[in-house]
């Protein structure tokens, strides 16, 4: 049987634009727990995240996808609807870089520019994702060591992604990664994988 355990946080808006094809690009520069953002596994589950969210950080075409979100904290059960591929890791280490992505992904340029500038030192990561919706939505209870601002949480139990059925297509997924891809072929790979 096919199962995850390792899972990735991130808004939940982002994750249902990701299980809508809306986007297949997420940017990371890790938590304020972590010294990097690092990719040690190529498939992992999203777990929707609603305490930083709010939709003046979306552009205002993407602000319709925070309605009907619900209305809940971050050390309530964990959802799972999804899971996602890495397709692509990329460094953004310069602002043009940035810049040039940003027809490419939801955030507003000056909330992808907040992002890019704090721990300067250390690159964004852009991630290319192919995801995967489950059939059936997983909730699995809280654990005080899931909490925290992290990027990554190794659950104590797994969860099936048997039946999954991708988000987008395989020439849906071409048409609308290969514009992004122009932009981060030219950039340099983040490592993937332990």
């Amino acid at each position: 049987m096919d199962s995850l355990h390792h899972a990735l946080k991130e808004w939940a808006v982002a994750v249902r634009a990701l299980e809508r094809g809306a986007t297949t690009l997420v940017v990371r520069k890790g938590g304020i727990r972590e010294k990097a953002f690092a990719v040690e596994d190529t498939r992992f589950l999203l777990l929707p995240g609603y305490e930083h969210q709010r939709p003046d950080l979306l552009k205002p075409e993407y602000r319709g996808l925070m309605d009907g979100l619900p209305d809940l904290t971050d050390d309530g059960p964990l959802r799972f609807s999804s899971f996602a591929e890495v397709a692509g890791a990329y460094e953004v280490s310069e602002a043009e870089d940035l810049a040039a992505l940003d027809e490419h992904h939801i955030w507003t340029p000056e909330y992808a520019e907040s992002r890019f500038k704090w721990r300067p030192k250390k690159p964004l990561t852009v991630l290319l994702l192919r995801t995967y919706v489950l059939p059936e939505a997983v909730e699995l209870p809280y654990r005080e060591e899931y909490g925290g601002c992290k990027s990554w949480i190794e659950l104590t139990e797994s969860v099936s992604v048997e039946g999954a059925r991708p988000a987008l297509y395989d020439e849906e997924f071409e048409r609308l990664t290969t514009p992004a891809l122009t932009v981060l072929r030219r950039l340099e790979p983040a490592p993937v994988g332990s």
